[in-house]
């Protein structure tokens, strides 16, 4: 008897990290708009990076180190 399951397991695939969007980083951390950016620009906050042409996301891991790291600041 085969195994008929064609799902292929899933230890074979590289962990696919969150992205979020500029509204959803916006909905976590007190910053404008045109902050966030200035800051991205300035590479004081995680890079984002171009999900097609009309659309930017941010990796959800970058940012939580970023205020993880703000906080180990102000201690």
């Amino acid at each position: 008897m085969t195994d008929t399951n064609t799902t292929p397991k899933q230890d074979n695939f590289p962990e696919v990290r969150q992205m979020i969007s500029v509204s959803e980083v916006l909905k976590r951390l007190p910053l404008s708009r045109s902050t966030l950016h200035r800051m991205v620009k300035e590479k004081r906050f995680p890079q984002s990076h171009e999900l097609s042409p009309m659309r930017i996301g941010f990796f959800l891991d970058e940012v939580v180190e970023w205020q993880r790291k703000l906080t180990e600041k102000a201690a």
